[in-house]
């Protein structure tokens, strides 16, 4: 009886741990989402830091701007080493507008590697660099809490989400030394520094809200 009851126990545990591994709604979706609007960005002054504790280090986010965007996923990247990792572990490749009506697929495409996105066009393309560049992105994510970071680890290529949030300036230290990272807040820059440090509280994706 006791060899059985600690078995029921272990079953327990394990299914209660596998169910750990997804996200919880917190809410229904409603409709489809519209991908072709711009991102909103509103500034934001003399809002509270967030900090975050790490392995090795502490980082205090200041947001920035407030920030929501309705993408389409075109690339994701998943890192797992170093400070930037710790803080951001996910990078989404996001697209808006007209990259994200299908036949663009047949013109565009879209990579990442070292925190960074890459994109390709064909010479017969309809959509030119400088429209590529000012409706895509490379988001380095924060997830607000477990569920988020769940929640962002479920997205895949091609989903089309809502992201709610702020970019942040995040600074501090890790393994004794200082360190900053700085959130880009537009959608026209290229190279260093372009990228979007976002610090996400809600996420929409398919028929779901997560919180």
């Amino acid at each position: 009886m006791r060899q059985f009851a600690f078995y029921l126990v272990c079953i327990i545990l394990i299914s209660t741990s596998a169910g750990c591994s997804k996200p919880v709604p917190t809410d229904v979706a409603s409709g489809e989402i519209d991908t072709s609007s711009e991102p909103e960005q509103i500034p934001v002054q003399n809002k509270g830091q967030v900090i975050i504790n790490l392995k090795n280090g502490k980082f205090s986010l200041k947001p920035v701007a407030e920030y929501s965007i309705n993408a389409e996923v075109v690339s994701k990247k998943s890192y797992s080493y170093g400070w930037q990792a710790e803080l951001a572990p996910i990078d989404l490749a996001l697209a808006w507008g007209k990259l994200t009506e299908p036949e663009s697929e047949k013109y565009v495409t879209f990579s990442q590697s070292d925190r960074w996105y890459y994109f390709e066009y064909k010479n017969d393309s309809p959509l030119n660099e400088s429209y590529i560049v000012t409706h895509s992105s490379n988001n380095h994510i924060i997830p607000a809490n477990e569920n988020i970071q769940l929640a962002i680890k479920s997205i895949k290529k091609k989903d089309k989400v809502i992201l709610r949030g702020f970019l942040v300036n995040a600074q501090g230290k890790y393994d004794n030394m200082d360190f900053w990272w700085n959130s880009s807040l537009t959608r026209n820059d290229t190279g260093d520094s372009s990228c979007e440090i976002f610090y996400v509280t809600k996420v929409n994706n398919g028929d779901y809200v997560y919180e």
